[in-house]
């Protein structure tokens, strides 16, 4: 059923019956997203990121291109190699942090995609009060949609500012994860490091 079907009950309702249905659209969303913006995102390790690139100049030093190319594709070892264990502790750790700005990339989306979801419900509400206003016959009803009109699209406003900041920190924190996946994959053998998940400190997402 169309929603300006429901216009006239919700007219004909007390007032608290129209701010339950903008609870129940909104839900926690604006709360939920304030709480991620506070959130800190992973940043960069610096210092991990400069010495997995130190033992990399180091590795294609010491090695030659066939020692290298037997390694990175079936695995062999000419010799061993100090800097290569090195190198798979601290692309572990690398990929752990991967594993984190993944996951806080997910969480940023789908909180993101709620706000988006919740805008749109309450565009299609208030363009049911606009349709429906034609056809009143007495200014109370008027005025009473007008206010409900007002009232959606101040809700719409703070939703919308917060989805451009959410918009804007996932951005950001894309930047980050392209730069993780970028230097992971200069690493030998890469998809066969190991996440190390006691390292993995991902705070669980609240439930709607």
């Amino acid at each position: 059923m169309a929603v300006e079907n429901y216009i006239h009950d919700i007219l004909n309702s007390p007032t608290y019956v129209f701010d339950q249905i903008i609870d129940k659209i909104i839900g926690n969303n604006i709360k939920h997203a304030k709480i991620e913006l506070k959130r800190q995102s992973t940043d960069v390790d610096v210092v991990l990121f400069e010495a997995i690139k130190s033992i990399l100049k180091d590795l294609r030093e010491e090695e030659g291109v066939i020692s290298r190319f037997l390694y990175s594709k079936f695995g062999i070892e000419l010799r061993k190699n100090k800097r290569r264990e090195q190198l798979i502790y601290l692309g572990s750790q690398l990929k752990t942090q991967h594993a984190k700005v993944k996951s806080e990339l997910f969480r940023l989306y789908r909180q993101k995609e709620r706000v988006s979801l919740s805008i749109v419900d309450l565009k299609r509400l208030s363009e049911g009060f606009k349709g429906k206003k034609f056809y009143f016959k007495d200014k109370k009803s008027l005025n009473k949609s007008k206010f409900y009109m007002k009232e959606i699209g101040i809700k719409i406003e703070n939703l919308k500012e917060c989805e451009i900041f959410l918009s804007s920190k996932y951005n950001n924190l894309s930047e980050t994860e392209k730069m993780y996946d970028s230097m992971l994959k200069k690493i030998p053998r890469y998809h066969q490091l190991q996440v190390e998940n006691h390292l993995l400190l991902i705070a669980p997402t609240k439930k709607k």
